[in-house]
């Protein structure tokens, strides 16, 4: 079991990813943007981030870079719907600044599963 936050500014995505993982048996926690979950980061301890890109108050490149320099060894997954913002491959920037994976949206739930299993047996956690 790994303790998860899923950091996304579409309700949806955050239920969807939820409720998946819960029954997967992780304990899941939910922030609608990079701000909130930073906080959560810094109160829980957090075995893997889930995290959008293109979101409000806190957009996902800049989260990952903060979490990576305050959990270095955290595991973080990126997620976009925009594969290109201002120009930008914000994915593959996602991946130079130390995302373990990923995603483009719409991306399918077993996709998510596998590699959320994948790095958690991995690690061992």
């Amino acid at each position: 079991m790994a303790r998860i936050l899923i950091i996304d500014d579409e309700e949806p995505v955050r239920r969807l990813l939820l409720k998946t993982l819960e029954r997967a048996k992780h304990e899941v926690y939910q922030a609608d943007n990079g701000k909130s979950g930073l906080r959560q980061c810094s109160q829980v301890p957090i075995d893997l981030v889930i995290t959008d890109i293109v979101m409000p108050d806190g957009e996902g490149l800049e989260t990952i870079m903060q979490l990576k320099q305050l959990h270095p060894g955290l595991k973080i997954f990126a997620m976009s719907g925009a594969q290109f913002n201002m120009g930008l491959d914000v994915l593959a920037l996602a991946k130079s600044l130390g995302a373990a994976r990923i995603f483009q949206k719409p991306f399918t739930i077993e996709e998510i599963i596998k590699a959320v299993n994948d790095e958690t047996s991995a690690s061992s956690l």
